[in-house]
């Protein structure tokens, strides 16, 4: 573990990013899968902790609620062939971005030294948002990089639950110099993650006998973890099986949805090749609705056994972080 996990939430540590971009001296950096600490710059100011969403569960009270919700999926070619499930995240950044509704967004990107590593970028072009388009499997500090956003700037921020969480807590706090520049919270569905070295080491490379380097992408569907190898192989394995794996956070969180987003976005409930989409404030709504008409993604209404699937799944890990 990293020295400054005993300073924050421990083990418990989500590394959403967020206190690394608030620490104004700079003593908190970003490590292997926990923040990395340098005590000797710290003043004890308390910023990381007012903006952890671990820290602060008990701030979270009720959800915001879904205005609307739908399946959707891209008309553009090329995020059909890049994105994960419908594309939407990724069509709905190249919109923003094309209509000048903002300069950038916060996504994950891929190393280019380490297979399979996300790591965060604040994206401030077309063809950076393509590169982020799909899903990782291991934990990204998104929010690191928002204190590369000037307070003048208009982003979007794409994050699951517990970065989409940290936002709220900035917000909350008032810290204008990092809320002022986010002008959409995107969230995505997250039943669970990985620690990086847990799963490249452990889980693909010892428990599948698969080489990192071999994968093309992964996926979770209906019930199963499913790694695409670049030799056209594919194999599966019940997400059951992988619970030891788990990033200890992830045990502890009752978010399935990003339930503070303005969009959420997700492939549960939604048939292959769509994504769930649940609008959650008038400004998702705004944003969504002008896409649509855009012509660049293709909307229905979210069927009802999609609805109950969600409902369902969100009941169970509320109630498994009840129990940690």
């Amino acid at each position: 573990m990293s020295k400054a996990a005993p300073l924050l939430a421990g083990e418990k540590c989500s590394f959403c990013g967020a206190c690394i971009s608030v620490c104004a001296l700079k003593c908190i950096d970003v490590g292997e899968d926990y923040p990395d600490f340098n005590p000797e710059k710290c003043t004890e100011c308390g910023l990381c902790s007012r903006v952890c969403p671990v820290l602060n569960a008990d701030f979270f009270k009720e959800e915001l609620p879904v205005l609307e919700a739908y399946s959707a999926r891209t008309t553009l070619p090329e995020v059909r062939e890049r994105g994960q499930d419908g594309g939407v995240v990724t069509t709905l950044l190249l919109a923003m971005l094309e209509k000048g509704d903002v300069g950038g967004a916060i996504v994950s990107s891929l190393s280019e030294s380490e297979p399979l590593k996300p790591t965060p970028l604040l994206a401030k072009n077309r063809e950076d948002i393509l590169v982020s388009a799909g899903t990782r499997y291991s934990s990204s500090p998104n929010l690191s990089v928002l204190k590369e956003a000037k307070i003048n700037d208009a982003i979007a921020v794409v994050g699951v639950p517990c970065q989409i969480r940290a936002i709220r807590l900035i917000e909350n706090a008032k810290l204008r110099r990092y809320a002022n520049p986010i002008k959409l919270r995107i969230g995505l569905f997250c039943m669970e993650n990985y620690a990086y070295r847990t799963y490249v080491d452990e889980l693909l490379s010892k428990f599948l006998g698969i080489n990192p380097s071999d994968v093309n992408k992964a996926n979770i569907k209906a019930g199963k973890f499913i790694v695409y190898l670049k030799n056209g192989e594919i194999k599966k394995v019940p997400v059951h099986d992988l619970k030891d794996f788990v990033r200890t956070s992830c045990k502890s969180c009752p978010d399935l949805t990003a339930e503070y987003a303005d969009i959420s976005v997700g492939g549960i409930g939604s048939e292959k090749g769509w994504s769930t989409v649940f609008i959650r404030t008038d400004l998702g709504k705004e944003v969504f609705s002008k896409v649509v008409d855009m012509g660049y993604l293709e909307v229905k209404p979210l069927s009802e056994k999609g609805k109950k699937l969600i409902a369902k799944l969100s009941s169970i890990k509320r109630k498994n972080a009840e129990k940690t």
